[in-house]
């Protein structure tokens, strides 16, 4: 942790940043260790995380920083205070910070000017260290857990709820947190999203991807109570979290034997993912990488679906981490290149609108200096359940 806290240092040093106060329970774990509630000042002459609940337990989880009671900003405000009376530039998590608290920190702290910390906290957490990826290998097993009972159960006449829920529970024996923590504070991560027929035609959730139509409208994503037909498409994509870090997989199930058109669009899903992992080498442009995937997508599978016929969702893939919305996002928007160290979900969604039909297959990789290593081993295959 400390050798990450001096990084953030050098960092902000570089931007001109003075201090920070920190209160995203995901990057005081990255910096600190703990998810106790708690606020983490870097000042200028020293770093200290105030603790609201938990102390004791915060105390063997943060070693090696100072560590003080309490959390009420005017103990923070004070602290800083009495680091640089004369104020400076004070970085603030500005895409998470509440605005009660942005006011307060505005109204305690009139001499600093407030700039926006989280694009520097977020491309330090980009790349991973080998901890991190071990962790991210655990995760990955646990969603392996999942897939490997999704293949042993499905059954045409059960519920994608039913199945969600035995896929879950086998997820959580292998180690799985339970959760899945996202940045954007209006999404959600469940751990577990399943759909068949028809339903794989709805996006419901905060990203682009499809998400089912779940139980109600309250939660309109994932398992619904609809029965597994026949000769359904089923799509279970899972996301486990062991240790903080959070690992993606999904694959495309038949409940029978699959029909010559629902190969065909698996074949163009898993030729775009081959196309994405043979591009992610460190240097590339992530641009670049989504390119490779539309070439793909664009000559279609025919007979069954003609070129222009197929789309992707607008992305390949996203940053995976404590977090499974990080940087970067695989699209054609993203100028940064392909990093050694990053860890990302290669998530490549393909779907014939005419057809009312979609497949979809996602990893999660390591980048390398030779490039990707996977750390999902579920079959990459169209998985045919036949009873």
């Amino acid at each position: 942790m400390e050798t990450r806290r001096k990084e953030l240092r050098r960092r902000m040093a570089e931007a001109g940043i003075d201090a920070a106060i920190l209160v995203h329970p995901r990057d005081i774990l990255y910096y600190a260790g703990t998810v106790r509630p708690s606020t983490l000042l870097i000042g200028p002459k020293e770093t200290i995380l105030f603790v609201r609940r938990g102390l004791e337990r915060a105390r063997q989880e943060a070693a090696g920083i100072r560590i003080e009671p309490g959390g009420r900003f005017s103990h923070v405000a004070a602290a800083l205070q009495s680091q640089a009376s004369a104020g400076g530039r004070l970085g603030l998590e500005i895409d998470v910070l509440p605005a009660r608290l942005y006011l307060r920190v505005r109204e305690a702290l009139p001499e600093w000017t407030v700039v926006d910390i989280s694009p520097l906290i977020l491309e330090q957490r980009m790349t991973k260290d080998e901890q991190e990826v071990a962790s991210t290998q655990r995760a990955a097993e646990a969603a392996d857990a999942g897939h490997e009972t999704m293949a042993h159960l499905l059954r045409p006449g059960m519920t994608e709820l039913e199945l969600a829920a035995a896929v879950e529970a086998s997820m959580r024996r292998a180690g799985h947190e339970g959760y899945q923590p996202l940045r954007h504070p209006g999404a959600r991560g469940g751990g577990v999203l399943l759909m068949s027929g028809e339903n794989l035609t709805v996006r419901g959730g905060h990203g682009l991807v499809v998400t089912g139509v779940g139980l109600s409208p309250a939660s309109p994503y994932g398992a619904s109570h609809r029965r597994i037909r026949p000769g359904d498409l089923v799509v279970l994509d899972t996301g486990t979290t062991c240790e903080g870090y959070t690992a993606d997989e999904s694959r495309t199930y038949v409940a029978g034997r699959a029909r010559p058109d629902q190969h065909a669009l698996f074949e163009v899903a898993l030729a775009v993912e081959e196309a994405v992992l043979t591009a992610l080498r460190p240097g590339t442009p992530v641009a670049e990488v989504y390119a490779a995937a539309e070439e793909v997508v664009a000559r279609g599978n025919p007979p069954h679906f003609p070129p222009g016929s197929l789309t992707l969702p607008g992305f390949v893939g996203h940053g995976i981490g404590l977090e499974l919305d990080e940087p970067p996002v695989v699209w054609n928007r993203e100028e940064r290149p392909i990093l050694a160290g990053m860890v990302l979900a290669v998530e490549v969604e393909v779907s014939a609108p005419d057809a009312g039909m979609m497949a979809k297959i996602e990893d999660t990789v390591v980048v390398e200096r030779d490039g990707p290593r996977l750390l999902t081993h579920a079959p990459r295959s169209l998985i045919e359940v036949r009873t």
